[in-house]
């Protein structure tokens, strides 16, 4: 009996090891995300297959277990019409689509380790809180040094990366990262607010520096939905919103990359209204020829809708129909048109609609339960943030962001279930 507990236990570590370990993966970049996440599926596949035969799936989970046999239906459909014109169909579509799979274990492997109160979340918020700190301290060092703590300088004077290096992403890892922070119970048991106050300034100064524009909004919205959600702390609205202004005010005026990184922002939308709103032919002509950001991956993603606005051209092929173009058209909902269809589109839409009804508007669930717990609410927050229409984004389908999208569905959707149990 004691040889079984302590195989259990040695098992737990290992998969709370892994996942603690994911915030760590996405500083080291996509090989080792995949290599994390392959870890940590097999080790739950193969200590708890028994409990994964006996799983049970609500309507959420068979949502997206409908969006990912759609998926193959959408490979199925595009190759049968390659072959009957008699056409090349692409291996990278054909990649992509079976790889994608992985996402979906991942979802079931925490599922599953949820259902048992196997995995630790405390320990994965630790790691998201030590890594997003670091991340903001190397930001800090690179922006008065010159150099960040591996030497590593800036490709941007614009825009610093820490140690991304060359991918100027260190913003969007802060935003998502960072929120976890703000629900571990051993460090706000005393000055709650005043620790929160320190931690948004620094997580805000460091996404301000990092020149990523998006995700310094996403950032300011998801701290407004906290304390507007959170009702122990809605009394101290007030004090966040203003904290929020002195401190990009601050560093507004105070710094020339920064004022030019964020004064194009109004110009940008100004551009895509006149292009796509009031349809000025100068402007799109003129996105067309110098390939100005976000209009060409608009533009791109017109053209390519209308090839197969139904079904798509299946998983990535944005990519591969849209040659010019970049390689995905820069937000989550015109991909899914692109290479899902409107049937995909619609399943996507019905998820994120449930998961909101499920959530928040239907009573007896984790929003309204007498017994909430302050752990479940980033997932919330992050779920919608995440999927917030207007936002520029990388692709829905690549490693980083799928990987993030479906660990927060997953833990999520199993909150719900068992705060509608209680």
């Amino acid at each position: 009996m004691d040889i079984v507990v302590k195989q259990n236990n040695y098992k737990s570590l290992i998969i709370n090891a892994l996942f603690a370990l994911i915030p760590f993966s996405f500083i080291l970049g996509n090989f080792f995300i995949n290599l994390n996440i392959f870890f940590f599926i097999f080790f739950t596949f193969f200590s708890y297959n028994r409990e994964l035969i006996s799983l049970k799936f609500n309507l959420l989970d068979k949502i997206i277990i409908l969006f990912f046999i759609y998926i193959f239906l959408v490979l199925t459909i595009n190759f049968l019409e390659a072959w009957w014109k008699n056409e090349i169909f692409s291996k990278i579509i054909i990649n992509k689509t079976f790889a994608y799979l992985r996402y979906f274990f991942l979802y079931v492997s925490i599922k599953v380790l949820l259902n048992r109160n196997l995995l630790k979340l405390n320990l994965f918020y630790s790691s998201c809180a030590f890594f997003s700190i670091f991340i903001c301290i190397d930001i800090y060092i690179q922006y008065f040094f010159g150099r960040d703590i591996f030497g590593i300088s800036p490709v941007s004077p614009l825009k610093l990366s820490g140690v991304f290096g060359e991918e100027l992403i260190a913003g969007g890892y802060i935003q998502r990262f960072c929120f976890f922070s703000f629900f571990l119970p051993l460090i706000f048991k005393k000055n709650k607010i005043l620790i929160y106050l320190l931690l948004i300034s620094v997580f805000a100064v460091g996404i301000a520096l990092s020149g990523n524009r998006m995700p310094l909004i996403l950032f300011i919205l998801s701290f407004l939905l906290f304390f507007i959600i959170d009702k122990n702390l809605r009394n101290n609205f007030t004090t966040i919103v203003l904290l929020l202004m002195v401190v990009f005010s601050f560093l507004y005026f105070n710094n020339k990359g920064i004022q030019d990184n964020f004064s194009a922002l109004p110009k940008n939308v100004d551009r895509l209204i006149k292009i796509h709103i009031t349809k000025e032919l100068s402007y799109e002509e003129d996105s067309l020829k110098h390939k100005t950001p976000y209009s060409l991956e608009i533009l791109c993603f017109t053209h390519v809708w209308k090839k197969n606005k139904f079904f798509g051209g299946g998983v990535r092929s944005y990519r591969v129909n849209a040659p010019g173009c970049n390689t995905h058209p820069g937000n989550y909902y015109f991909e899914i048109l692109d290479d899902l269809g409107i049937i995909g589109f619609c399943i996507i839409i019905i998820l994120i609609l449930s998961i909101l009804y499920k959530a928040y508007f239907k009573k007896n669930t984790f929003l309204y339960s007498a017994n909430f717990d302050l752990k479940i609410l980033p997932f919330f927050i992050l779920f919608l943030v995440e999927f917030f229409p207007i936002r520029s984004s990388g692709s829905f389908f690549s490693t980083n962001n799928a990987t993030f999208i479906f660990i927060i569905l997953a833990l999520l959707i199993s909150s719900i279930d068992k705060y509608r149990e209680e």
